[in-house]
């Protein structure tokens, strides 16, 4: 499992393989589970932190990891012969 993109593995257990299968065909679900798992790791900090900005960047983090889910979630969705050229 590659470490830079295991937090969208978490997030839809159930597609594991079919995660794994866009990953390696598809460039554009493997940009956005990297940039999901980006995310992810920055809302974590933000959460941890107690600087003034933090719960503004948690809102924008929280609102970011929302919108790639559904994007992600419509891309695993689509039909196994959708085209990833």
């Amino acid at each position: 499992m590659d470490k830079q993109t295991h937090h969208i593995r978490e997030r839809f257990p159930d597609q594991k393989q079919r995660i794994d299968f866009l990953m390696a065909q598809d460039p554009e679900f493997l940009t956005l589970s990297e940039d999901y798992d980006t995310c992810v790791n920055a809302l974590r900090y933000w959460a941890q932190s107690n600087a003034p900005e933090s719960e503004n960047r948690i809102i924008e983090y929280h609102t970011l990891i929302k919108e790639l889910e559904e994007e992600i979630s419509q891309l695993l969705e689509a039909p196994k012969s959708r085209r990833t050229d």
